[in-house]
């Protein structure tokens, strides 16, 4: 952990925010989390908010002195109909109705700038805490040239499709492209890559790479890549070589855990 202020994580509250949570609560026991989830959250300085009661998160922000804001956890897709005026979330309504049809990428550096203009700075996980995080060395640094195929036709693919807001992830098998990410999300990539390999007889064949990557334009600063244990073990089911990311932006869960299970079953984890 590089800092002992006060820190406030604003998102979902989920496996990899709460544990962040469990982290900087550590350093500093008057920092906070701000859920904006539906489902509430019951937990010392653990605080339950709609999306769009935007003056009551600034009101305890303040009130428990926070000055810097780290993003993380899943936030479910706001839906504009659901908006209350709050007395100071109207004037930022222009601002979500230019973005909104834009994609979810939008729609969050939208909702950045707003807590900018607030006074507020936001920070990236990184430099919160590099536990999170891999370091280079913890990576494999050779790859073979089919896996450097498919990894170089994934990064192209994935830098081809950031300007439609939708894929952080895709599986490609000696060359082929076998799934992309949707709206189900990394672990049900996997799973549809399993039973595809599965029906064109591929499955007993160990190859190919799930390559996970930011969109090519989104902020540093939120919706990071996040893989954990049960990435690899959906690697594993759908018995591919191995992934590739890029370990200075992808957040890391259980990470003495997972390196310990890519290990035991041979798992590549290649650094882009």
């Amino acid at each position: 952990m590089k800092n002992s202020y006060p820190i406030a994580i604003i998102g979902g509250y989920d496996s990899i925010s709460k544990s962040f949570f469990l982290k900087i609560k550590q350093i500093n026991d008057k920092s906070i989390f701000v859920n904006l989830n539906e489902k509430n959250i019951n937990g010392k300085g653990i605080f339950n908010f709609k999306i769009f009661e935007l003056k009551e998160i600034l009101n305890i922000l303040r009130k428990h002195s926070i000055k810097k804001i780290l993003f993380l956890g899943k936030i479910i897709r706001p839906n504009l109909s659901d908006f209350k005026s709050d007395g100071l979330i109207d004037k930022y309504i222009p601002l979500f109705l230019k973005l909104y049809k834009k994609g979810d990428g939008k729609i969050l550096d939208s909702i950045l700038e707003i807590f900018k203009r607030e006074g507020f700075t936001i920070l990236s996980p990184k430099k919160v805490s590099n536990s999170f995080f891999f370091n280079n060395s913890e990576l494999c640094n050779s790859i073979s040239n089919i896996d450097k195929i498919d990894l170089n036709k994934s990064i192209n693919l994935l830098n081809d499709l950031s300007k439609y807001d939708n894929a952080q992830a895709a599986v490609i098998v000696n060359g082929y492209i076998i799934a992309i990410e949707a709206a189900e999300g990394t672990d049900n990539l996997l799973e549809r890559v399993a039973l595809v390999r599965k029906k064109i007889n591929q499955l007993n064949n160990k190859a190919g790479l799930l390559v996970k990557i930011p969109k090519k334009n989104q902020s540093r600063l939120i919706d990071l890549p996040v893989i954990g244990l049960r990435t690899l073990k959906l690697v594993k089911k759908a018995n591919l070589k191995g992934i590739a990311i890029n370990a200075q932006l992808t957040i890391v869960h259980n990470k003495d855990n997972l390196l310990k299970f890519a290990k035991e079953n041979k798992i590549n984890i290649y650094k882009i």
